[in-house]
């Protein structure tokens, strides 16, 4: 009976659930004839305001269309990507792959390319860390700490460590080594403090030692066991581990134009610190002049480069970029060559020659009369140059003893032979030009000028070694780095007046070489400023060298091309011409197309 009972009340639920149902369903189909169907017949009433808002409707729907269609390309930009490879043509042979002896220009920026500095001037033009993660000075301002960063290794994943940085002081330091960086660490104790870190101390206080430290380091695990004297021969100048963005690929010699030309094929390092550089490679070509680098450029053989005087007409796909660098080329005058031991000659020299006509095609802001820049020390009190003068030239020449003969208008010395003076140069276009007015200029004065030309395509061993190391020249033209700070030291100290030394003029004077030392070491801007200027009135008055021009980095580069500060959209201070590398990681060559949210 219960079993009876249970099936009854289902059956009873199931039939009110039915027909709630039908209910449901009889009242939803009253309510739609009822609310739409019962009203379609107004429809006609409001036709018109249904048909406007349709018509809009439909309008904004086809706008749309139309605007995606018509600027859909807006939405996409051709941005610089990874890839490719760049070429660079450079002037003269590169003899040596290691750093410490570039040379010539195409060693000078394979170094670049290659190895990583210490410090480097940053964007502003004031040095900051490469390698070094940091460089502090302590209380006293004679001790220096040099720290490396934790993440850097050679190109054979070898780390690289503070045995790094006292190896390669030791090799610069050696004589026998015969490197040519022009750093002086006379006098100054170095050790290894810990894996990564170096302690400097100072004779005395040195605030800008910092700018000491602008140099490449090379592997002491690959060369130390080699004798200093043999480093240049090894094969590691063939055969290069590096620290910069770019490692060598294979390097070919000959070319089109000449069998002594070179090519050198870098890869990116993956091993660099500041990781990959967006550029594939980077092709490095070397040529013997730079009518060879034009007819290189105009066929299309190679990129960009920085070897070429301003206002060059190659072709419509290059541009052209300037930069006014911390440099300059001057006129060294041998203070120990027989002609020029007496002041009173090079006085002569000054007040006899006709700067506006070695200057004429010269642009006034590329004006260079002392041996520090404005823009490196504008607080100084620059003296003023003594303005051209003959008769006090041939007064000055009579007290040093040599008489000009004003029938053959020539300068005869003690013993009635005409004074001759060798001039070198090296074989550089605009230098080279200069170098040709200076020679006139002293035969006009009355002196038998001579001009020796060295083509800067030949090994150091022609010009670098032959002729600056020995001093063989009474006047040399030449084109020198200032650097980043106002520092002179290197150019005119009697310390530095030696073979190894960079005084070309081989300038020997106390008084200057106290105030050289006295403003390297003084903290006091008063006193150093005190302290140049007083240089800067005896460096006038003796006359060790003449300054002619401001150096100019010009670049010549293809069309769409990213190359430096276009990363950034903005000027960087250049210091030095191998400054434009500093952003090289950046540089590229390939576009391609990439999608903008508009």
């Amino acid at each position: 009976m219960k079993l009876e009972y249970e099936k009854s009340g289902q059956q009873r639920r199931k039939r009110s659930l039915l027909t709630r149902w039908n209910e449901f369903l009889d009242h939803l189909g009253k309510s739609f004839t009822n609310r739409f169907l019962g009203r379609l017949e107004n429809v006609h009433e409001v036709r018109l305001w249904v048909l406007e808002w349709g018509l809009l409707v439909l309008a904004v729907f086809l706008l749309a269309v139309v605007q995606i269609m018509w600027y859909g390309d807006s939405y996409d930009t051709n941005a610089f990507t990874d890839g490719g490879e760049y070429s660079e043509a450079t002037l003269g042979r590169i003899n040596s792959m290691n750093p410490l002896y570039a040379v010539t220009n195409s060693e000078k920026v394979l170094a670049k390319l290659m190895f990583a500095n210490l410090v480097s001037p940053d964007a502003s033009g004031h040095e900051k860390a490469e390698l070094a993660k940091s460089v502090t000075m302590d209380k006293t301002g004679k001790i220096w700490t040099l720290t490396l960063r934790d993440d850097l290794v050679w190109s054979d994943g070898e780390p690289i460590t503070a045995d790094d940085v006292i190896y390669t002081i030791d090799l610069i330091n050696d004589t026998t080594a015969k490197t040519m960086v022009a750093v002086n660490f006379a006098g100054v104790k170095y050790k290894k403090t810990g894996d990564l870190t170096v302690e400097f101390t100072l004779p005395s206080v040195y605030t800008d030692f910092v700018d000491s430290l602008e140099f490449p380091l090379v592997p002491a695990h690959i060369l130390k066991d080699i004798s200093p004297a043999l480093v240049y021969e090894s094969d590691f100048s063939t055969k290069p581990v590096t620290s910069g963005p770019f490692l060598l690929n294979a390097m070919q010699v000959g070319g089109v134009t000449s069998l002594s030309e070179q090519t050198i094929y870098l890869n990116r390092n993956d091993n660099y610190f500041l990781h990959d550089a967006m550029l594939g490679s980077f092709t490095l070509k070397t040529y013997a002049n730079t009518d060879d680098i034009t007819e290189a450029l105009r066929a299309g053989d190679i990129i960009a480069t920085a070897e070429l005087p301003e206002g060059q007409d190659i072709n419509n796909n290059m541009s052209e970029r300037t930069n006014l660098i911390n440099g300059g080329v001057f006129a060294f005058l041998n203070n120990q060559s027989e002609v020029f031991k007496d002041v009173k000659v090079r006085q002569a020299i000054r007040y006899g020659i006709d700067m506006s006509k070695i200057r004429e095609d010269i642009r006034d802001g590329e004006y260079l009369d002392y041996p520090i820049l404005d823009t490196q020390a504008p607080e100084l009190t620059y003296p003023e140059l003594p303005a051209r003068d003959t008769d006090k030239a041939y007064q000055l020449l009579a007290d040093a003893k040599l008489l000009y003969n004003a029938d053959d208008k020539k300068i005869y010395d003690i013993d009635g032979g005409i004074v001759s003076i060798n001039v070198a140069v090296q074989k550089r276009d605009k230098i080279l030009h200069v170098a040709e007015k200076v020679v006139n200029e002293l035969n006009e004065l009355g002196f038998e000028a001579v001009l020796n030309i060295f083509d800067e395509s030949q090994s150091a061993t022609d010009f670098f070694t032959s002729v600056i190391k020995p001093r063989e020249y009474d006047i040399l033209l030449y084109e020198v780095d200032l650097g980043v700070s106002a520092d002179p030291f290197v150019y005119y100290s009697s310390t530095q007046a030696t073979e190894s030394g960079w005084n070309f003029s081989n300038y020997r004077n106390s008084l200057a070489d106290v105030n050289l030392l006295s403003a390297r070491i003084t903290p006091d801007a008063k006193l150093r400023k005190a302290k140049y200027d007083a240089f800067l009135k005896t460096w006038v008055n003796d006359v060790p060298a003449i300054g002619i021009y401001r150096s100019t980095l010009v670049y010549y580069y293809v069309n769409n091309t990213q190359i430096y500060s276009d990363y950034f959209n903005s000027e960087i201070i250049l210091t030095d011409a191998l400054d434009r590398f500093a952003d090289v990681r950046y540089w590229s060559v390939n576009k391609r197309s990439v999608n903008m949210t508009p």
